[in-house]
């Protein structure tokens, strides 16, 4: 990795990563505002009048009897991974694949800088400005939540926790697709669609019920349990070393491809 690459990409790309932060802080802080601690019903009859539509954005009404559960069936849906994912397809394609088709790539390798360098800095800094985002979140929603009273905190950065691994390994895979098949157009329709197809299958899993409840299992989004992380129903260990290890395979891969690449520059 090299320190002076990530600054520059840090100064190219850091109000990307303030943007999408500060929307998503402000959308958590509206969702939250809408709570009434003493009267948890009343919030559940606020979505009652969508309840058809509920299914697709993975929001479960009958699970929001505390302010806590009330935001994990909210917030930590289908919701966060739409905001993120708009995020990360964009800064995927900006790390590499936006060099490469400006040929300012050039510029970067005609130093002594090695392509593996370049790569893993890529990869680094995008979990990087991912974990920004949900530190942010973490912050903001702890600090929300604390308005209400007394809340399981370790059960708050818990599901921040899995949710931020969950979405950088996705990230991950939309930026070894860009690093892959950068260059051509090809790359830049796999690096946005995978991700997008990802989430409209999940949307599609909870429009249709129980019919559908299978097709969740295609996509890594259905394997996030967020009211199940908060009541302790669901363990994470697993998801943990699962999605952590796709972040750090897919890195890898990243390196290895763009190492044996051949740039038209």
């Amino acid at each position: 990795m090299s320190r002076t690459i990530f600054k520059n990409m840090f100064r190219r790309n850091w109000k990307l990563t303030v943007i999408f932060l500060a929307l998503l802080c402000m959308y958590l802080s509206v969702i939250i505002s809408l709570i009434e601690p003493d009267d948890m019903e009343k919030v559940q009859g606020l979505f009652t009048a969508l309840e058809g539509f509920m299914g697709v954005f993975s929001i479960e009404i009958e699970a929001m009897t505390s302010p806590l559960n009330y935001t994990a069936s909210t917030f930590f849906s289908v919701l966060v991974m739409a905001f993120t994912m708009v995020f990360y397809v964009i800064q995927a394609r900006a790390l590499i694949a936006r060099q490469v088709e400006d040929t300012s790539i050039v510029c970067t390798l005609s130093a002594p800088v090695k392509r593996s360098t370049l790569v893993l800095t890529g990869g680094v800094y995008l979990i990087f400005s991912m974990a920004v985002i949900f530190l942010g979140i973490l912050g903001c929603g702890s600090g929300m939540l604390s308005l209400y009273g007394e809340f399981d905190m370790a059960a708050y950065a818990n599901l921040v926790g899995v949710t931020f691994c969950l979405c950088t390994a996705v990230a991950m895979l939309s930026y070894f697709l860009s690093v892959a098949f950068c260059g051509s157009t090809l790359g830049s329709r796999l690096s946005v669609g995978i991700p997008i197809a990802f989430l409209f299958i999940q949307m599609m899993s909870g429009a249709g019920g129980e019919q559908t409840e299978w097709m969740s299992k295609i996509t890594p989004f259905g394997y996030l349990d967020s009211v199940g992380i908060v009541t302790g129903d669901v363990s994470t260990g697993g998801m943990y070393a699962v999605f952590a290890g796709a972040v750090i395979v897919l890195l890898l891969a990243s390196v290895f491809v763009f190492n044996r690449k051949r740039l038209y520059v």
